[in-house]
């Protein structure tokens, strides 16, 4: 597969999904390395210290996930407030095949389902790194407000669709930063990919993006 941008073509390569596991649910309530009290200390959660002291005060030197599990459990919509937008839906968990020289290289990545582009992503690590470890094995962590939403946006997605879709990624390596984001944004611009529209203002992708 190759992107044809001006005068230059982008090699794109296919890389396959192996599924371990999906259903994966309230995966947060695993996240037991701070407190709600460390965890106000963070600017991500500034906004939520009054609130939390003021009603919340039995919780404060609980683990954070436990904690806001127990909010759950109990209806208390303000759990949410903790976790990203993506936060609290249905991952699974898997690994990628291929070409072991290309997953060690970084660059551009997309992900296909059903022979339709529907994100477009750049990897400043190596691509294994990232599908392995990170997009393809959610972290209790990776939940919450100052974790990373991008992993959990898109492995929530090919969660609720690798069952009955085709899903691969294809990559193209590239080592220059402002390359990567110039392409990336280049094909958001173009192609309009579903995930990457649906993830909203959580992420920049204007061509200029620099």
């Amino acid at each position: 597969m190759f992107i044809k941008v001006g005068d230059r073509e982008y090699p794109f390569h296919r890389i396959r999904i192996e599924l371990i596991e999906t259903g994966i649910q309230e995966l947060f309530r695993l996240f037991d390395k701070k407190t709600i009290r460390e965890l106000l200390q963070h600017r991500r959660y500034e906004h939520l210290k009054e609130k939390v002291i003021k009603e919340y005060t039995e919780l404060l030197d609980v683990p954070a996930g436990i904690a806001i599990y127990q909010m759950k459990k109990n209806h208390d919509l303000f759990y949410k407030d903790f976790l990203n937008k993506y936060g609290d839906l249905t991952y699974c968990q898997f690994i990628v095949k291929g070409n072991d020289s290309l997953l060690s290289k970084k660059g551009v990545y997309l992900v296909i389902k059903n022979d339709e582009l529907v994100f477009a992503g750049i990897c400043n690590n190596t691509f294994k790194l990232r599908f392995n470890q990170h997009i393809g094995n959610i972290s209790p962590k990776s939940c919450f407000r100052d974790g990373t939403a991008t992993h959990c946006h898109i492995n929530a997605n090919i969660a609720e669709h690798i069952r009955k879709s085709t899903i691969y990624f294809q990559i193209c390596p590239l080592t220059d930063l402002k390359e990567m984001k110039r392409l990336k944004n280049w094909i958001i611009d173009r192609f309009e990919p579903q995930w990457n529209l649906r993830f909203g203002s959580d992420v920049n992708y204007s061509y200029n993006n620099k």
